[in-house]
């Protein structure tokens, strides 16, 4: 079992830690947790892919930017990409769930881990532990699409494009 699995069971975990009235701390953990499972699983996707010697791959992973992975994700919630060869690239529905909830548990882990005045209950922190679940459903249903490997090419990139 990877890492990003392991922080996915972590997520689960904390959202379910105290059976009456959970810790703010603990709600905010597994959200910011969840989030990360799923930054960590596109990254091990990623680093699998690359051909280069196996230890390169550590620093590939430390290339990844949280602001470039979700400007890529944001351009792959649509039905349509237009690729780094100006090529329209179809994205299928599994792949833009995965985006979406990237982009979604981002954002909620910023509001959990800078926000102050946030308050969340159970209920919201299992949804997004939930969603981050799906995600990785989502993402085993499509990784080898060719769509995927654009993806995980444009989290590292920003979704740039050099002409």
């Amino acid at each position: 079992m990877g890492l990003s699995q392991d922080l996915l069971d972590l997520a689960d975990h904390l959202s379910r830690r105290e059976r009456r009235k959970p810790k703010q701390a603990s709600l905010r953990r597994a959200i910011s947790t969840a989030y990360y499972a799923l930054f960590h699983l596109l990254i091990e996707e990623a680093t699998k892919r690359w051909s280069g010697h196996k230890d390169s791959r550590i620093g590939l992973a430390r290339a990844f930017e949280h602001t470039n992975m979700d400007k890529a994700s944001k351009a792959f919630q649509k039905s349509n990409w237009q690729g780094f060869d100006d090529n329209n690239v179809a994205i299928p529905s599994d792949l833009q769930k995965v985006a979406l909830a990237f982009t979604i548990l981002q954002a909620e882990r910023h509001r959990a881990d800078y926000s102050y005045a946030a308050r969340f209950t159970r209920a919201g922190v299992r949804g997004r532990v939930k969603q981050a679940q799906r995600a990785f459903e989502h993402w085993a249903a499509v990784k080898n699409n060719p769509a995927a490997d654009y993806y995980l090419v444009a989290l590292l990139t920003g979704n740039r494009r050099r002409d």
